[in-house]
This record gives structure tokens, sequence and C-alpha cells, in this order.
């Protein structure tokens, strides 16, 4: 799964923890200081899941070019966004960016 615009990872972990261990979770986010502490948590989180690995993954990047931070073509399962896409200036190029 991947969150765009994730923040401080909040949606990221809760999602986390329903795709379970076998799952994975990527947070895109353009602020390094969000993203700084979204990852203050993922051990506190692995560990809360009963997680022997963390399944989470936060990437500092524009959401309206994943592929700038690594994110392939046709890997994505599920995308979410809670309330950013609303906030980036060129909507159209990040729904172009999440049907690659």
């Amino acid at each position: 799964m991947l969150d765009l615009g994730c923040g401080a990872g909040r949606d990221v972990y809760a999602i986390a923890q329903l795709v379970g261990e076998e799952g994975h979770v990527i947070g895109v986010d353009m602020t390094p200081e969000q993203l700084e502490t979204a990852r203050k948590y993922e051990d506190f989180h692995k560990n809360a899941f009963g997680f022997a690995n963390s399944n989470v993954t936060f990437k500092n990047g524009l959401i309206e070019k994943l592929g700038d931070v690594g994110i392939e073509t046709n890997s994505i399962d599920v995308i979410v966004s809670n309330c950013v896409i609303n906030l980036v200036p060129d909507k159209e190029s990040v729904i172009r960016e999440v049907f690659l």
C-alpha cells in the first residue's frame, strides 16, 4: 500500500497493522520534519503489533513524482491519501502518477 502525503505516519501505521507483517506500506511526504517524526515511531509500532520486522517505509518526495522516490510502475496494489491531493497545485499530475 502507498500513502500519499503521509505526514507523521499516523495512517501508515494504522494501515500497517491492517495489512499485517506480510504486507508493506510506503508513506511519501515532501516534508523531512514530518518523516523524521514518522520514523521515530517505527520500532514502537513494530513491537506493539508483535511483528518481527517493520512493514513500513517512508520516502521523502513529491506525490506527483513518485518515480523520483523509487516507486516503480505497477508496484502498488492500493493507494490512499488523507486530505493531501487537494493541496497539490497540479492535481492532474498526481492522478496520472497513481495510474502508472
